[in-house]
């Protein structure tokens, strides 16, 4: 199975959906709401991706709040794998709902064991100071060149920027992405859908090991995002990453996503395990890849967002 295929899922954007809803069941005994969910077999492993662990959650969380507000935060830790195929209990505690604010913990569980811890926070929309740091050099998704192969996304790969002179990177991952076909205008499920390709990080967090699979034991520990303002999941996204540091066995890495205009709608940052493995695993080298290379023969080399060659 090629990398690209491993990291996104093969299901179509309506099983995406369907798998991200949660189904609200009884309430249990203390009173919290209570919802299922079930994950596709899209990934090798045993494991669920940890895109669709955090959206399952989060739209468990969506139910039980009021009209009216909208996500603005979320901060999550990953205690065990989620195995597909078998029912996620997500129980929704109510801590608080104010005037402005209305905040929700989800605890989700498999058997009986917890796998997932999440908070969650919504906020009636105001009016407010409007700044953000620049993005320079923007570039919109190249016409011939947006592939299909993401599913349930279209992506386009861009790779990292060049390495500067002390080693490092201002981005270690670049990629546009859209959901493919039209979705419905519900801000709640655009935000889910957000959040499942918030955790597509790639190898963005290894630096030093950049466009290598198999070399490490890679696994988010944690997830962090903040929505700044709503945003379509059908409409293209650049989504960056910045590797911050490699240290301890673990990796913190941090993303942006902009809109074509260069609107930044959603932050991410992550924590990760890479253990180096002693004995590699082999993987064929992803599509995307191949893809990338072969444009940048036809055509030269690619632009960067930052104005580098």
């Amino acid at each position: 199975m090629e990398v690209d295929e491993f990291e996104f899922g093969q299901g179509s954007v309506a099983e995406l959906i369907e798998a991200i809803r949660a189904i609200r069941i009884d309430a249990d005994p203390g009173g919290q709401d209570c919802f299922e969910t079930k994950s596709p077999d899209w990934w090798p492993g045993g494991r669920t991706f940890g895109g669709m662990v955090v959206a399952q959650g989060l739209n468990a969380a969506i139910q039980t709040v009021p009209d009216g507000v909208d996500l603005h935060s979320l901060h999550a830790y990953f205690m065990r794998p989620t195995p597909p195929g078998i029912p996620s209990r997500h129980q929704v505690e109510r801590l608080r709902d104010g005037r402005s604010f209305s905040t929700r913990q989800v605890t989700s569980e498999v058997e009986g064991k917890p796998t997932f811890r999440m908070m969650c926070q919504f906020h009636a929309p105001e009016e407010g100071e409007e700044y953000q740091l620049s993005m320079a050099g923007l570039n919109a998704p190249i016409g011939d060149a947006r592939h299909g192969f993401g599913f349930p996304f279209e992506m386009e790969e861009l790779g990292p920027t060049e390495r500067r002179a002390d080693g490092t990177y201002r981005s270690t991952r670049r990629l546009w992405f859209r959901a493919g076909g039209q979705l419905d205008d519900d801000p709640r499920l655009h935000a889910c859908l957000l959040a499942y390709v918030s955790d597509m990080t790639g190898a963005a967090f290894r630096p030093l090991s950049l466009g290598s699979w198999g070399t490490h034991t890679d696994a988010s520990l944690d997830h962090s995002l903040w929505f700044h303002r709503p945003y379509r999941a059908d409409r293209w996204t650049l989504y960056e990453l910045e590797a911050v540091v490699n240290a301890g066995g673990r990796a913190t890495v941090r993303g942006t996503m902009h809109g074509e205009d260069g609107t930044l709608h959603t932050t991410m940052a992550q924590e990760l395990l890479i253990r180096k493995l002693d004995v590699p695993l082999i993987f064929d080298e992803p599509a995307w890849l191949e893809r990338q290379r072969k444009r940048l023969n036809e055509g030269g080399q690619e632009e960067s967002t930052d104005g580098t060659a």
